[in-house]
């Protein structure tokens, strides 16, 4: 069984960037992720558990922007260790969508992880 539970496009606001002169001001941020997992009992159920609780998951993201940062790669590797932390899936994909103005519509970074057991 291959069960995924999938959030696209999380705003963040963050302070995130190279420079220091780009850390001074907050940026927009789009995150998405999937968490490989069985939901089978949330179906059958109809009803969430606390693993898969996206709403409480967002949130617990949108506390890791309050963190300052240099790269979109390590923002990505902190949701991921999030992720996989606070519920049972079997591996996370994160991606993090970044607005530089250099020309570009977006950069963006994805990673997997597997949980390991």
């Amino acid at each position: 069984m291959s069960d995924r539970l999938c959030v696209s496009d999380l705003e963040i606001w963050t302070r995130i960037g190279v420079n220091t002169e780009e850390r001074q001001v907050e940026q927009r941020l789009l995150v998405s992720f999937s968490l490989e997992c069985d939901l089978s009992s949330v179906a059958e159920h109809d009803a969430i558990s606390e693993d898969f609780d996206y709403a409480a998951l967002a949130v617990s993201i949108r506390d890791l922007g309050l963190q300052e940062r240099k790269t979109i790669e390590r923002f990505a590797q902190d949701i991921a260790s999030l992720l996989l932390r606070r519920s049972t899936a079997k591996s996370v994909d994160v991606t993090v969508k970044k607005f530089p103005p250099l020309g570009v519509k977006e950069v963006s970074a994805t990673i997997v992880r597997l949980k390991n057991h």
